[in-house]
């Protein structure tokens, strides 16, 4: 079976400052069309790596390929196919956002059709029609996450890096900038994004990377990452009516069967994960009801990407 070659290679970035270790050796790989989450606790080098891998800064050691041509070597194809968006948008005391857009249209080389052309793209994609002859010091912090996704997108790059793009964001702009990253993904571009709203990177993303103290824990897809948390399987069990008695007794049934690798208690019955097929299920189901449990749903699950990175950063903790 063909498998899509990465669009972006990451390897051994090492990076200090001082005495501070940022980098110790991460690597990982992008693939077009994909959603990247970069999850890791503050002071962990996310900020770092990506800035690095925009070209922002340079590393101590490692490199970083797009398309197989190293961006440390050749620094110009790294501008003009990578996108990074920092976490702030920088200050401009009586700038209009049309002024700001066509200032770095300028500053990218566009000629004057290339640049109006260019300008209604993005303002269309990030809807700042209605915003464009407003002072950008003005806009609220969700319309300056768009000017700033609306300034990468300019150059159309095939890679967007995006650091914390919904910090402050209020519920609504965090499902449009979803939205947004959503489908720049389904126009082959690669996504690489950061963000400590776990929940959100769940909903959009298919592949994710965790970092911690400077070191890749883990990296791969999302189904992989919750595949290896889960041990293979794992089933959510609501019972209808259940006291804390009885989700007990669930949750130690459950823990006893032969072919059940684990078992925990929930606020509305139990989860436990299994070596087994479809029909192992049935008969964990069919036990249930003949022990008188009230069974209201029984369903394949998922660990959340909350638990997941609880998991194997714990693991990691447990190694070192």
């Amino acid at each position: 079976m063909m498998t899509t070659p990465p669009l972006v290679q990451v390897r051994a970035l090492h990076k200090r400052f001082g005495q501070v270790v940022a980098l110790d050796g991460i690597s990982l790989d992008l693939l077009p069309g994909e959603v990247h989450g970069f999850i890791g606790p503050n002071g962990a080098g996310k900020t770092t790596a990506m800035r690095i891998m925009a070209g922002v800064e340079s590393p101590d050691a490692g490199d970083v390929l797009l398309d197989g041509t190293s961006v440390m070597q050749h620094p110009e194809a790294g501008r003009q196919r990578i996108g990074f968006m920092p976490d702030y948008l920088d200050s401009y005391p009586g700038v209009l956002v049309w002024e700001y857009l066509d200032f770095y249209s300028r500053i990218a080389g566009f000629p004057p059709e290339r640049r109006m052309e260019r300008g209604r793209d993005v303002v269309d994609f990030t809807g700042l029609n209605g915003h464009l002859a407003m002072p950008v010091e003005g806009l609220s912090k969700g319309w300056k996450q768009r000017l700033s996704l609306a300034r990468v997108l300019l150059n159309d790059p095939d890679v967007l890096i995006l650091d914390e793009p919904a910090a402050g964001l209020d519920p609504r702009a965090r499902i449009e900038l979803r939205e947004m990253v959503t489908e720049l993904a389904r126009h082959g571009k690669a996504i690489f994004i950061s963000s400590h709203i776990l929940g959100e990177l769940a909903e959009m993303c298919t592949a994710v990377s965790i970092i911690e103290e400077g070191r890749l824990v883990t990296s791969g897809s999302m189904d992989g990452l919750q595949t290896r948390v889960d041990n293979g399987r794992r089933v959510a069990v609501r019972l209808v009516g259940g006291d804390d008695g009885e989700r007990r007794r669930l949750a130690l049934l459950l823990a006893g069967l032969p072919g059940v690798t684990g078992a925990a208690e929930e606020a509305d019955g139990a989860t436990f994960t299994y070596d087994g097929d479809d029909g192992f299920r049935a008969d964990v189901l069919a036990r249930l009801v003949n022990e008188g449990f009230r069974v209201g749903d029984f369903h394949k699950s998922s660990s959340s990407l909350e638990d997941a990175f609880m998991a194997v950063t714990g693991q990691s903790e447990k190694e070192g």
